[in-house]
């Protein structure tokens, strides 16, 4: 194989870790074993620290970070000045492209399609567009009325003579572009070709699929012990609480559990604000929850290997890596059926699933008296634990580990460059 130049284009905040960052940090580590793969970051990074562009050779990669001006998402408002920063990305970024052959942008940010096409225009390369999520389902947290007419639209109103305007989904003036400009894109879930040719007119043809994974850190050495249902089951919440990721019907669920006369307890480990801790002190208080806010991934570990269930509430979630994580520690799950985490798990066979519900009037919501029966049957049948976490392991195995990804990653760029 001959080396391919490839540059990864992304933004990060520094208030907060994302999918993506993930995913990246992932990638890179992945790619380590690949020399002919000549690998150069572009991070476009909202921090107070960051003052300076700054360059760095890392191991086997170049890192080039150039500090996001601030008011950004104004500036990504108006083309011109979106094309005025790009420009200086580039002029800053271009002794990286010089002299190049094969080069692909593989790019994690569809706000910057603009700069990669901009790229494009000034070197030969082929650009490709990883849809990490559906963005118009990124407005359950910041416009619910709109996402529940969106949802009511795309999944409840089957009678449609025709299809809707694509621009009803789209969040921000890049987004159409991100679909059609590249020449390959690459979809975490099925549910994302789904979107592309079910809501979006105009795309590039050439989609790949190609979940997440992630490498195995358990040793495969997770022993759980086994309980009968008069002891005390520990269930985990890992993830931002935010209001698309559930939290409050996990917390109602439980509630039901308890009042059956099972102990429960719920540990949650993700960024949560004072309200919600307020929330829990004055809702919730009968219940037994230690928040531990966000945590170190060494002590994470832990937690998915010492509690009983893990539990995943979404509304809306493509390629999990708390769906992953938990797989690959063997956890015993129950988990919303929607999107991506409908297409990871089989019900009754490597997880336990949960329905959501809508309401023209309510929206969108999660079933809590299943969630609540689901939680139960675990608590009830050791030998239903037992079976789902050997699942659940095998799924990991065989469908979302790090090797796989790497592999068809790989495969994807030679695609491109060939």
């Amino acid at each position: 194989m001959s080396s391919i130049n490839l540059y990864l284009i992304d933004m990060s905040h520094a208030s907060n870790t994302s999918g993506v960052d993930r995913y990246v940090s992932t990638l890179i580590g992945g790619l380590r074993e690949y020399p002919e793969i000549k690998l150069h970051w572009i991070h476009l990074r909202n921090d107070d620290k960051l003052l300076f562009p700054k360059e760095e050779k890392i191991e086997h990669y170049v890192k080039y970070s150039i500090p996001m001006p601030q008011q950004y998402n104004t500036i990504i408002a108006e083309r011109y000045w979106i094309r005025k920063y790009n420009e200086q990305v580039y002029r800053l970024t271009k002794h990286l492209f010089e002299g190049k052959e094969n080069c692909i942008i593989h790019l994690h940010t569809l706000n910057l399609i603009d700069l990669a096409v901009y790229i494009r225009e000034q070197i030969s390369c082929k650009i490709i567009t990883h849809l990490h999520c559906i963005p118009w389902k990124g407005l359950y947290n910041s416009d619910k009325k709109r996402f529940n007419k969106l949802y009511e639209l795309t999944y409840e109103d089957n009678n449609l003579a025709e299809k809707p305007n694509p621009e009803i989904y789209v969040t921000n003036n890049c987004e159409l572009q991100s679909y059609a400009a590249p020449d390959t894109l690459v979809c975490v879930t099925h549910c994302d070709v789904d979107f592309l040719k079910d809501c979006i007119h105009h795309y590039t043809e050439n989609i790949h699929v190609i979940p997440n994974g992630i490498n195995d850190v358990t040793n495969q050495t997770v022993k759980r012990k086994n309980k009968s249902k008069i002891e005390k089951f520990h269930c985990l919440y890992v993830g931002v609480v935010s209001e698309s990721k559930g939290v409050l019907y996990v917390l109602n669920a439980l509630r039901l559990v308890k009042q059956q006369g099972y102990k429960v307890s719920l540990t949650i480990a993700g960024t949560c604000n004072p309200q919600f801790q307020n929330k829990l002190k004055q809702d919730f208080s009968d219940l037994e929850v230690d928040v531990k806010g966000r945590i170190p991934f060494d002590e994470l570990k832990k937690l998915y290997a010492q509690c009983d269930i893990g539990i995943i509430a979404s509304l809306q979630e493509q390629a999990s890596y708390v769906a992953i994580e938990m797989a690959m520690f063997g956890l015993p799950i129950v988990s919303t059926a929607v999107d991506g985490l409908d297409e990871i798990f089989t019900d009754e066979i490597n997880a336990l699933k949960v329905h959501t519900k809508f309401s023209p009037v309510f929206g969108l919501s999660v079933d809590v008296e299943m969630m609540a029966k689901q939680i139960a049957r675990l608590i009830e049948d050791e030998k239903l634990r037992a079976v789902l976490s050997q699942n659940v392991r095998k799924l990991y195995e065989q469908e979302l580990n790090l090797d796989l990804m790497i592999d068809r990653t790989i495969s994807v760029y030679k695609e491109v460059v060939d």
